[in-house]
């Protein structure tokens, strides 16, 4: 597939910088180019220098409807977020989604010679604290993004602004190369929530 053909590292790649259309995704509006009754155009811009990344719809000849979500973007640590989203009968999920757990941990006490060897395993690249198991490098292909703004223009003329606080997603970057992006984009981070976005490329960084 595709996906199998990732490079390496893509979410650091500065190939992942510049405007992107939107020419597929399984989200809802308005991520799929839908505001309301009006179907127009996605697309996704990334500035890399500034660590920023905007959603935009345009609908109509010279985007007189058009709507601007705004975040900034780090890389993801690993810790899954909790699903803050609600449910369609007003609910939300039963079981908030936390940190992830370290497995295999001792629990027993530790001896002078556990902190030596701890302290050595501590010195060696790739290694857990634990010393049993590679550690993951998320953010690789991972951002976290926080939301910080949304707004609706008419005819240039903004209609509707709405702040963020604590309103974050996890963007996987599962293939890119000069024309070609693909994201799958949760609100968690586990992967059972994913909306899939295949891009191209429209403008370099």
């Amino acid at each position: 597939t595709l996906e199998a053909a990732c490079p390496p590292a893509p979410a650091r790649d500065v190939r992942v910088g510049g405007r992107w259309f939107v020419d597929y995704t399984d989200a809802p509006p308005p991520s799929n180019g839908v505001l309301g009754p009006f179907a127009g155009e996605a697309f996704q811009e990334v500035d890399l220098a500034r660590g920023t990344y905007s959603n935009l719809l345009e609908v109509g000849p010279g985007g007189w409807l058009a709507a601007r979500l705004d975040a900034t973007y780090v890389e993801w640590d690993g810790v899954l977020l909790q699903d803050t989203r609600k449910k369609a009968d007003g609910g939300g999920k039963e079981e908030a989604v936390g940190a992830a757990e370290n497995i295999g941990a001792d629990q027993g006490q530790t001896t002078p010679l556990d902190g030596l060897l701890e302290t050595v395993r501590g010195f060696l690249p790739g290694v857990s604290s634990e010393g049993r198991k590679p550690v993951e490098d998320y953010g690789a292909s991972c951002w976290k993004v926080d939301f910080r703004s949304l707004s609706i223009k008419l005819l240039g003329i903004e209609i509707f602004q709405k702040k963020f606080e604590d309103t974050a997603r996890i963007w996987k970057m599962t293939y890119l190369d000069d024309e070609t992006r693909v994201v799958r984009a949760g609100a968690t981070g586990a992967g059972d929530d994913d909306f899939v976005f295949y891009m191209t490329k429209v403008d370099d960084a």
